[in-house]
């Protein structure tokens, strides 16, 4: 099953916190998240030192929300 994509364009990799990149803080807002609330936007991919990695931002329900 394949995750919808974000309703917000993320913000580049470079501007997030390392809590943000990590799915422990909004990637929008900054709030910090819990696993009951954190609103999952998939697994993302991004060039970092020439290789591609993924990465899993997360958002809080009002940043992430339909």
């Amino acid at each position: 099953m394949s995750q919808p994509p974000p309703l917000r364009a993320l913000p580049p990799i470079g501007d997030l916190s390392e809590q943000q990149v990590r799915g422990a803080a909004c990637v929008h807002c900054g709030i910090c998240l819990d696993n009951g609330t954190a609103v999952d936007l998939g697994a993302q991919r991004t060039h970092r030192a020439g290789v591609v990695v993924r990465w899993y931002p997360r958002a809080c329900p009002g940043c992430g929300a339909p």
